[in-house]
């Protein structure tokens, strides 16, 4: 649509009842093919490309609407498809772990660190679980080496008050040294 051009009424309401009187039978079309999320997506894409190209519309518009409702649903089809081949190209190709991702439990760390904003908790898990430098960590969270160096400090103080709260327990092995220090 151009700037400041807006369709006529004409055209809206033509569309409009087109969409009230087609639309269950697209649905019903989709329903018959698909889940029901998928058909209402469907149903989406279809009007949208009619409202596109309205004027290309002939009319007696329901079969170009199912044609369009098949052409939605074949292209979902290979998408569908081609995600699945790639999931497991990926799964063939993955490299196994060769320890375990870090959890962090349910001891007092575990506790300080739930107890810690979203961001300190993010940073200092880069950190320690990561293995970041600040700068490198800085990068991930598209901030300034300065300033992700002054909130490390920051965190890593935030954390140690939370822990001083929390009952005494061992937590040596939840995380590395690099977060306690």
């Amino acid at each position: 649509m151009v700037a400041g051009h807006y369709p006529s009424v004409e055209r809206r309401v033509r569309f409009e009842l087109m969409y009230s009187r087609h639309a269950p039978a697209v649905k019903a079309y989709a329903l018959r093919r698909a889940d029901a999320a998928s058909a209402d997506d469907v149903v989406a894409e279809v009007f949208l490309a009619c409202w596109r190209r309205f004027d290309q519309v002939p009319p007696d518009p329901l079969p170009w609407l199912l044609g369009a409702a098949r052409k939605v649903l074949s292209t979902q089809r290979r998408g569908e498809r081609r995600k699945l081949a790639l999931g497991a190209r990926l799964a063939e190709s993955a490299e196994p772990w060769h320890d375990p991702p870090p959890r962090l439990g349910d001891g007092a760390l575990a506790g300080a660190l739930a107890r810690l904003s979203e961001s300190d908790r993010e940073l200092l898990l880069l950190i320690a679980w990561e293995g970041l430098t600040p700068t490198q960590a800085a990068a991930v969270l598209s901030i300034k080496p300065v300033a992700a160096r002054v909130r490390l400090a920051r965190a890593r103080r935030r954390l140690a008050r939370a822990l001083a709260g929390a009952a005494a327990e061992p937590i040596a092995s939840d995380l590395s040294p690099e977060v306690c220090r």
